[in-house]
């Protein structure tokens, strides 16, 4: 179970890429299965065209980034 660090020890998040983590959350809250897979690219493609988002290179590249060190944490609770 994912435990969130303490307030103390959380850094604000940057107002520059809040957008960045809202998009994260929401397509995590897609994830189907039992098992914790990675964010397939085309789950990303379809939430884009869904919501009618253009996803910069490097706003994808923070997904990708954020989805492993999700996947990370949540091995090393398993």
């Amino acid at each position: 179970m994912y435990r969130a660090p303490p307030e103390e020890a959380t850094p604000p998040m940057p107002f520059e890429l809040a957008h960045v983590w809202e998009w994260f959350a929401q397509l995590n809250r897609k994830r189907q299965g039992m098992a914790v897979n990675p964010i397939a690219s085309t789950e990303i493609l379809a939430w884009q065209a869904r919501h009618g988002i253009a996803i910069e290179p490097f706003e994808h590249q923070l997904l990708d980034q954020l989805d492993a060190l999700f996947l990370s944490h949540q091995h090393a609770a398993g």
